[in-house]
C-alpha cells in the first residue's frame, strides 16, 4: 500500500511539473494566427500592381539585383488575366477585375458590359471608414488608378475620370496628370469642358504640384501631389522614386490610427516592355521592388498590414535566355510581341490573411477577397 501511495505521489508530481513546463513554453503561432487558432484579419491593405510585370521580368530583376525585397513574402499564387470578349486583356479590364471582383471588356473602367457601375474595394473601404490612397508613376487618370475610384465606359475619358476622382472620397492621390484637373481656361489644361476638378480637391485636401513639395507634405490629413502635368518621365529622369512616394503615403494614411487601403502602381514597367527597353524596364522593376520593401518594413513593424504584390498582365512576351548569377547579369533576352500577352502573372502576399491568396485562379478572385476583407462582416464577397 505504501509503495502504491509513493508511486501515486510521484505521478502527481510529474504531472504537475509537465503542466508548469507547458505554461512556461511560449506559444508558437503561424503568421496571422490568433491564440484561438483563428486567422487574423488585416487592419490595413497595401496592394502593389506592377503594370506589365510577368515572371520573366521578376527573374531578370532578381538576377541583376541579386535578391528582391518581394522575396520576403511568404505566399505565392498565379492569376489569369483574360477579360470578357477576347483573350488578351488591357489594364482597364484587368484592373477592374482586381478592384471589383468582376470581369469586363477591354477599355472599361469599373463598369460592366451594360455600363453599370461596379463598386470597388476602395469604395467599400471608404464606406467602412477606412482611409484610402492611390500612388502611381503615371498620370493618376490612367487606367489602373482610375478603376479604383471612377466608372466610365472608356479609359480614354480622362476628363470624366479626373472629375469623378476629385469628387470621390479618396484621401490621398500621388502621381502625374495635373493637366486633366486644371480648368480649360488654364493654358496647360487638357480639359475640354468648364469643370475645375482642382478646385474641388483644394477644398478638401492639401494639394501640391512638385516632387519636392510632396516630400514636404504634413504627415497627416488628406493630400494630393501632382509630380507632372501629364505622365511623369521614365527612369532615370523621374525626380522622385516610387519608394519615397509610398513611404510618404503610408505615413499620412496611418497617422490617425484608422484602417487604410493603399494601391501602389509601378506603371512604367509596362511602357518599357512595350518599347523593348530592357535596361529601362530593369530600372522600373528596381524602383517598384524598393517600394514593396518600404511596405514590408511597415507591415513587419505594424503586424496588422496585408501586403499584396501582383500584376495586371504580362507585356512583351519577355523571356530570359541567358545570363550569370555570379556576374549579376542577363546577357540574352527576347520578346515575342510589342503588346500584352495572355500569360498568367504572379501574386505574392504577406501579412494577415495572406494565405487566402495562394493557388491558381481568375483575377476576379483578388477583388472578391479584398472586398471581403474590408467589409464589416469580413465575409468573402463571392
Amino acid at each position: 500500500m505504501r509503495g502504491f501511495m509513493q508511486e501515486s505521489t510521484r505521478s502527481l508530481k510529474a504531472s504537475f511539473m509537465i503542466v508548469v513546463v507547458l505554461l512556461l513554453v511560449p506559444v508558437i503561432l503561424l503568421p496571422g494566427e490568433t491564440l484561438s487558432g483563428e486567422r487574423k484579419l488585416p487592419d490595413n491593405i497595401i496592394l502593389f500592381i506592377g503594370d506589365g510585370m510577368g515572371i520573366p521580368h521578376i527573374t531578370a530583376a532578381r538576377t541583376i539585383l541579386g535578391s528582391l525585397k518581394m522575396e520576403r513574402m511568404k505566399v505565392v499564387g498565379l492569376q489569369s488575366t483574360i477579360p470578357l470578349g477576347c483573350y488578351v486583356t488591357d489594364s482597364a479590364a484587368s484592373g477592374t477585375a482586381i478592384a471589383t471582383g468582376e470581369k469586363t471588356y477591354n477599355g472599361a473602367i469599373s463598369v460592366d458590359c451594360d455600363g453599370n457601375p461596379l463598386k470597388t474595394v476602395l469604395e467599400y473601404a471608404e464606406m467602412e471608414g477606412w482611409s484610402t490612397g492611390l500612388v502611381v508613376t503615371c498620370a493618376i487618370t490612367h487606367a489602373t488608378p482610375a478603376v479604383f475610384v471612377s466608372h466610365v465606359s472608356s479609359r480614354s475619358m480622362c476628363c470624366d475620370i479626373a472629375l469623378q476622382m476629385a469628387e470621390s472620397g479618396v484621401d490621398l492621390i500621388f502621381g502625374g496628370g495635373l493637366a486633366w484637373f486644371l480648368p480649360s481656361s488654364d493654358p496647360a489644361s487638357k480639359r475640354t469642358d468648364g469643370c475645375d476638378p482642382l478646385s474641388i480637391l483644394l477644398a478638401r485636401m492639401n494639394v501640391v504640384m512638385s516632387p519636392e513639395e510632396l516630400l514636404q507634405l504634413p504627415d497627416s490629413g488628406s493630400a494630393a501631389a501632382f509630380i507632372s502635368l501629364k505622365h511623369p518621365e521614365c527612369l532615370p529622369g523621374r525626380e522622385i522614386s516610387l519608394s519615397e512616394m509610398t513611404k510618404k503615403a503610408i505615413k499620412i494614411l496611418s497617422s490617425d490610427g484608422k484602417r487604410f487601403f493603399l494601391m501602389v502602381e509601378g506603371s512604367q514597367i509596362d511602357w518599357e516592355a512595350h518599347d523593348h527597353d530592357f535596361h529601362g524596364m530593369m530600372l522600373e522593376m528596381k524602383d517598384f521592388d524598393d517600394a514593396v520593401g518600404v511596405a514590408l518594413d511597415f507591415s513587419m513593424a505594424d503586424g496588422e498590414t496585408l501586403v499584396i504584390v501582383t500584376s495586371d498582365h504580362e507585356t512583351g512576351g519577355f523571356a530570359v535566355h541567358d545570363g550569370s548569377v555570379a556576374d549579376s547579369s542577363v546577357t540574352e533576352w527576347g520578346w515575342t510581341t510589342g503588346h500584352h500577352t495572355a500569360s498568367m502573372v504572379p501574386l505574392l502576399a504577406d501579412g494577415p490573411s495572406a494565405e487566402k491568396f495562394s493557388g491558381i485562379y481568375e483575377n476576379t478572385r483578388i477583388g472578391k477577397l479584398l472586398i471581403g476583407l474590408v467589409r464589416s462582416d469580413h465575409g468573402e464577397h463571392e
